[in-house]
């Protein structure tokens, strides 16, 4: 009996990084298809190095010169910002530069999405890359600003 539960909390545990944006729309992007994309840089941080940071959880997706996943992604993150409890957004041409969404808490924990689009902006000399930021953990917003200032 005992082993059983120490198996089921173990397969638990395996499976919480994979349900962590469960429900948000972003979630597919996080499917492991850019990982072999030469223009993509996919990150996953969990476990105690976010313990300093209040956070369980940080995943960021940036790809360079994609305008067909660029708009996938906005899309995406358009239906996930129904849902937000607050949100800070910048538009250029009715298009997302910018947005960095807070939604609401569940069991304590707060999710949070940045996204980030410089494809959009007019006249950069960069080359066009949009990145998006899925955290998630105690840190309340306000902490959160604190720690990118």
């Amino acid at each position: 009996m005992i082993r059983q539960t120490i198996l089921s909390g173990i397969l638990l545990l395996l499976a919480l990084p994979l349900a962590a944006q469960q429900g948000m729309h972003v979630e597919e992007l996080f499917d492991g298809r850019f990982k072999k994309d030469h223009r993509a840089v996919e990150v996953l941080i969990k476990g105690k190095e976010l313990k300093k940071y209040h956070l369980t959880l940080f995943r960021s997706l940036t790809i360079s010169n994609a305008p067909e996943v660029f708009e996938k992604m906005e899309a995406l993150v358009r239906k996930d910002a129904v849902h937000a409890v607050d949100k800070e957004v910048g538009t250029i041409s009715n298009r997302l530069y910018y947005g960095f969404y807070c939604f609401p808490a569940q069991n304590d924990t707060f999710r949070y999405l940045f996204y980030r689009n410089t494809a959009v902006k007019p006249g950069s000399e960069k080359q066009p890359e949009a990145t998006l930021v899925y955290m998630e953990g105690k840190v309340t917003l306000e902490e959160l600003k604190q720690m990118f200032q």
